[in-house]
């Protein structure tokens, strides 16, 4: 761990490649835990995708998780890679593609450093490894500013 699974700075970042309608379709996440504006890139082939979200200056937990020094919950950056993991699980494999994926567990989680409000927060996720019927393995990171801010090996389970 601690290698990007792929370098932001060479993407274009700006743009959506998956229309909205299909990515909610995949992702039943609504109102406050939709935590994916877009997916900004998608190799089905290299099984990678990244994907975003805006928080505004004040997004709804900034009031409450450390008022004064609003620090993104590192339960978000978990959330929100799980939905770039669970997008990319339904579009790179026949497996789950009509199921709801549900985290079941994370390996070697570290956070690397917070993000604060306004913040724009890349989620990556790749290699996606079925293991066995209903569990995938999957590493996966969040970017802000530049930097990783988390790095983890997702487990996702078909529900």
């Amino acid at each position: 761990m601690g290698q990007p699974i792929i370098d932001l700075g060479s993407l274009d970042l700006d743009r959506n490649v998956v229309p909205e309608d299909e990515l909610r379709t995949a992702l039943p996440h609504r109102h406050q835990f939709q935590l994916l504006d877009g997916i900004c890139y998608h190799d089905p082939e290299a099984g990678i995708a990244v994907g975003y979200k805006d928080w505004p200056a004040e997004p709804w937990w900034a009031a409450g998780h450390v008022p004064g020094r609003p620090i993104m919950p590192g339960v978000l950056m978990i959330e929100g890679a799980a939905q770039v993991a669970s997008f990319l699980i339904k579009k790179t494999n026949e497996w789950a593609s009509d199921r709801f994926i549900g985290l079941a567990g994370l390996n070697e989680v570290r956070f690397r450093g917070t993000v604060s409000p306004p913040a724009r927060v890349y989620f990556v996720s790749g290699k996606v490894r079925l293991s066995g019927q209903r569990l995938a393995r999957m590493p996966a990171q969040v970017f802000c500013d530049g930097e990783m801010k988390m790095e983890t090996e997702l487990l996702g389970v078909m529900l």
